[in-house]
């Protein structure tokens, strides 16, 4: 895979999506239908109206977010980008296998991410933006790599060093494809009370919009490798490779737009 730029890679994984709309959508959507169908019978409140919950409630919905449902939705999209890197078509049960299987180190690098990251917020806010920057891909990392929660962080620190201009212009235009909708929608059903037709709404566009943001995600962490394996290439050295590593190349050549 060439390095592309952030919008080029936004590009990727909207034609990533038409090329898999169905497995992309069961990925999603097999772990957020549920979560949000627990969360309307606990709390009452569908996804346009959780801003409104208790803050307690809010928290706790948002750490069940950061350590459960964004790191399984993140390995399960790794893993079917992986598939369609090495040429392969991406097999719903094989994908979600491997998701599941390293869900456990992939949550524990993104509670950890997220735990410097607050802290760093906290420190003037200007840490707290280098940290999101610099461990930006810890879950892809984490998913693809196999090499524990700890290798994860410092592998993102190597994906990303040198490419923070690159990742915020990408973070800005995914966060316009994916929050924009949402809080268009939003703003049309109210925020107050859940409906059956805005809970419906709601989940819906929350599958797309965390699958699509997430899938842009994976093609950041492959794009960051391939401009890794390129700057070493240029050098004449090799990547450097940890015991563990996922020893498949890093310079995938794969349009997926094809």
């Amino acid at each position: 895979m060439k390095p592309r730029s952030a919008h080029q890679l936004v590009r990727a994984a909207f034609g990533l999506y038409r090329r898999y709309p169905l497995l992309f959508l069961v990925l999603a959507a097999g772990v957020i239908v549920p979560y949000e169908a627990i969360v309307l019978a606990a709390t009452g409140a569908g996804p346009f109206a959780q801003g409104s919950l208790s803050f307690g409630a809010s928290s706790l919905l948002t750490l069940i977010g950061l350590a459960l449902i964004g790191p399984l939705v993140s390995a399960l999209h790794a893993h079917a980008v992986s598939e369609v890197a090495e040429g392969r078509e991406p097999r719903l049960a094989p994908v979600a296998r491997r998701g599941l299987r390293v869900l456990p180190v992939v949550a524990a690098a993104e509670i950890i991410a997220w735990l410097g990251i607050a802290l760093g917020f906290l420190a003037f806010i200007v840490p707290g933006v280098i940290l999101w920057l610099r461990w930006y891909v810890v879950a892809q990392a984490a998913a693809i790599e196999h090499n524990g929660w700890l290798p994860a962080l410092r592998r993102s620190r190597q994906l990303t060093a040198g490419h923070y201009r690159h990742l915020v212009v990408f973070a800005i235009y995914v966060a316009l494809v994916t929050t924009v909708p949402t809080v268009l929608v939003g703003f049309a059903f109210g925020h107050e009370t859940t409906t059956v037709a805005s809970f419906l709404v709601g989940v819906t566009l929350r599958v797309v919009t965390w699958s699509l943001g997430t899938l842009a995600a994976a093609l950041m962490y492959f794009d960051l490798r391939a401009r890794l394996a390129s700057t070493a290439a240029q050098g004449g050295e090799a990547p450097a490779t940890h015991v563990g590593e996922d020893p498949r190349p890093t310079g995938h050549s794969w349009d997926p737009r094809s």
